[in-house]
């Protein structure tokens, strides 16, 4: 994955962005994803249409959106010029991934499934599955459900970022410890037990059912 360059970016062109992926592209000695994060890039955006372009690049072979603007997603998973068996759009963001899955996405790169991997994995086999066999009403129930419980666990991830991640493999799971964030990011959740008493229902339910699957 290539992260866009966010030096100067109020005066980045589009223009000037595809030409950059394209000459990365162009010397790169394998396929190049571009990864789209706008919140570590200084605010800058790549539109549906600048995708679209390097989707034709034959060593450009995909994009990880990780914004929540879900129509751009729309745009580019959805374009009839964009070819899927060729160049294919994930999601950064796992409260993202249902949407993105019906509008043609292929799934979502996310942070809250390296705790509950067999939770998110889940919702993205039952919407294929459904998909394939027809969906039913429960289908939708049950997808809605996972999705709900996914958007409320990456709240922790939206304020925390890698420091709530590493911090809820520590507590549930005994991975690590609750201050193993690479510096800067060190000392764990500011504020500790009250910080997370804040998630702690919300991660106990997600643990108790991924340990059922």
């Amino acid at each position: 994955m290539v992260l866009s360059p966010g030096y100067f970016a109020s005066a980045a062109s589009q223009e000037g962005i595809a030409r950059w992926f394209e000459a990365v592209a162009d010397k790169a000695v394998i396929p190049v994803m571009i990864y789209h994060f706008p919140g570590v890039t200084n605010g800058l955006n790549i539109t549906p249409a600048t995708f679209e372009r390097l989707a034709q690049h034959k060593n450009i072979v995909g994009c990880k959106l990780s914004h929540g603007n879900l129509p751009d997603h729309t745009l580019v998973a959805s374009n009839p010029k964009v070819d899927p068996r060729h160049f294919v759009v994930f999601s950064g963001l796992g409260q993202n991934l249902l949407p993105v899955l019906t509008v043609g996405g292929q799934g979502a790169i996310d942070a809250l499934a390296g705790v509950f991997p067999r939770t998110v994995v889940r919702l993205f086999a039952l919407f294929h599955d459904s998909s394939a066999k027809g969906t039913t009403k429960k289908d939708i129930d049950e997808m809605r459900n996972l999705q709900y419980r996914i958007c409320q666990g990456e709240k922790l991830v939206e304020k925390w970022g890698t420091v709530g991640i590493k911090e809820a493999l520590a507590r549930l799971w005994g991975f690590g410890d609750k201050e193993g964030a690479r510096l800067p990011l060190a000392g764990g959740l500011q504020g500790a037990e009250s910080e997370w008493a804040i998630f702690k229902e919300v991660f106990d339910g997600l643990k108790e059912y991924e340990e059922s699957l």
